[in-house]
């Protein structure tokens, strides 16, 4: 290789990893939503507004019967708000996948859409008390933008990414979100926390925490509207109809009367709705449930940080067990499994213990980190050397799936806040991994071209996936009047999820997307 040609391919190669980094930072930047108003201050702040309006007064019960009642109706009114709020996205989501693929727009729209978001997200600093109505078309807009902005951005994977490192870059974008949504969850904790020596109540804590986050938002989209190109692969569909919007609904159902020709694409697509049904219902619902527990919000917000920044490292860690070339890989698993495993025998001595303080959890939790870390480098790798040549990105999603069911199952048995902390540690041991790896899988198995229909269908069976879930647990909540019994019932999405998932072909799926990308292209070109 020529001087000229190193420099050519050390440019390349900046200019690429400039490109990963740029598009990795957006789910950096969209998670400051998911962790600090989704799943931490929103639930907690929505019942401290809507619970003093839905106490009933002369009812016979004793005040705290009432309050408990109102509690947990405001807990089921919230979760059917998430469920039609994703339906919504739902419905919405493969429509503005697929007018992006066609008007050559998918980061153009991102962009907008972000804009939008954002300013809606920092919106909510406006909510004071017994404005729950208006807390929760805000959430509700709000959850409608953000899983659109996520379809658009996954469909931007295929474009920016080389083919055989889109496991280890999908897993990147993943691992910059818990980063960076930990690390704002962490700033406004701090501000919760402080609050009386700052000289602020702790409710205007958490509107700033709310504001912050759609500054976060678009702020950190920046780099990606700077550094990723917008992909430039001209539709067959575009100008039949001379009207984006009438050709996007005609390729959708064009799409829907060929889906013989993407089976392996759909069947994927049905066992993602059905696993990440139980994902999402756990990241929605987690403090929402730990609140009906009677756990405190210094717990709830605690755990959840800690899992952000767990679910920063394993989320690199499930990336590379499927690459063949990572030399590592065995020890990775080695790990992952031994927390699988040995973090229920911890909760179990934290439930005979009693009340353990927090610093002793931590001190149990790292422990046995420590002592998995060494047994996988030491044994554990060795032990799993075999095993773990045949463990391809969906198997490796399938072992993510298989942990994920003891959630539920502890969830129904939790008693202490320790043990809350340690199902939070186990979340995010394979969280960001499953999820990570089974867009990989799915960007595997469509053809570039089409890939924002392609993801806005994603998107579809993801957002789908969030509604049968929270509708699960208010409508077993309503029938059972048990959080725990809601808890529990998320299981049986991870069951027939790891079912469907098996019966998956990815190399019968990812030929069709070859050959159908070719056909594209040759089509365009006469």
């Amino acid at each position: 290789m020529t001087s000229d040609n190193q420099n050519v391919h050390k440019r390349d190669e900046k200019e690429y990893r400039r490109r990963i980094v740029a598009w990795s930072l957006y789910d950096w930047a969209n998670h400051a939503y998911i962790t600090t108003t989704a799943t931490t201050y929103f639930p907690p702040y929505f019942l401290a507004l809507a619970t003093p309006v839905f106490m009933k007064v002369g009812t016979g019960l004793t005040d705290e019967a009432i309050k408990a009642s109102a509690r947990d109706l405001a807990s089921n009114i919230f979760a059917f708000t998430v469920a039609f709020a994703l339906l919504v996205a739902a419905i919405l989501a493969p429509i503005v996948g697929t007018y992006a693929d066609i008007t050559d727009q998918r980061k153009r729209i991102l962009i907008r859409i972000t804009v939008a978001g954002g300013t809606l997200a920092s919106s909510m600093f406006l909510l004071k008390t017994g404005m729950w109505m208006p807390a929760l078309v805000l959430y509700f807009f709000t959850q409608v933008i953000l899983n659109i902005a996520l379809g658009l951005n996954s469909s931007l994977l295929p474009h920016i990414a080389q083919p055989d490192d889109m496991n280890r870059v999908s897993s990147l974008g993943y691992a910059m979100g818990y980063i960076g949504g930990g690390l704002l969850l962490a700033i406004n904790t701090s501000v919760f926390l402080l609050a009386d020596r700052l000289g602020i109540s702790n409710e205007l804590a958490v509107r700033v925490a709310f504001l912050s986050v759609g500054i976060w938002w678009i702020g950190f989209m920046i780099p990606l509207v700077i550094s990723v190109p917008e992909p430039k692969i001209r539709s067959l569909m575009r100008n039949r109809s001379r009207t984006p919007v009438r050709d996007s609904f005609a390729q959708i159902v064009k799409t829907v009367r060929d889906i013989r020709r993407y089976s392996e694409l759909f069947k994927m697509l049905i066992a993602f709705w059905f696993y990440m049904e139980g994902v999402g219902a756990i990241i929605l619902l987690a403090t929402i449930y730990g609140a009906a527990l009677g756990l405190d919000m210094a717990v709830l917000i605690g755990a959840l940080l800690m899992t952000q920044m767990v679910a920063f490292p394993y989320a690199i860690l499930f990336g590379r067990i499927p690459d063949s070339a990572c030399t590592q890989r065995s020890a990775y698993l080695s790990m992952i499994l031994w927390t699988a495993v040995t973090l229920p025998f911890a909760g179990m001595y934290a439930k005979s213990a009693g009340s353990i303080s927090v610093p002793h959890t931590f001190l149990i939790l790292a422990a046995d980190q420590i002592a998995g870390m060494v047994f996988s480098v030491t044994l554990g790798r060795f032990l799993l050397s075999g095993i773990v040549k045949k463990i391809d990105t969906k198997r490796a999603v399938i072992i993510g799936l298989v942990i994920y069911i003891i959630i539920p199952i502890w969830g129904f048995l939790l008693t202490t806040k320790a043990e809350f902390f340690m199902i939070g540690w186990l979340v995010g041991t394979v969280q960001g991994g499953t999820q990570a790896l089974s867009r990989t899988i799915y960007a595997s198995l469509l053809p570039p071209s089409k890939s924002g229909e392609f993801f806005g269908l994603y998107g579809l069976s993801e957002k789908f996936a969030g509604i049968l879930g929270p509708f699960l647990y208010g409508a077993v909540g309503q029938i059972t009047h048990s959080p725990r019994s809601s808890i529990l019932s998320i299981a049986v999405f991870f069951i027939v999820g790891i079912v469907l998932l098996w019966r998956v072909d990815i190399e019968k799926g990812s030929k069709v997307a070859a050959e159908e990308e070719q056909k594209t292209q040759s089509s365009l070109m006469v």
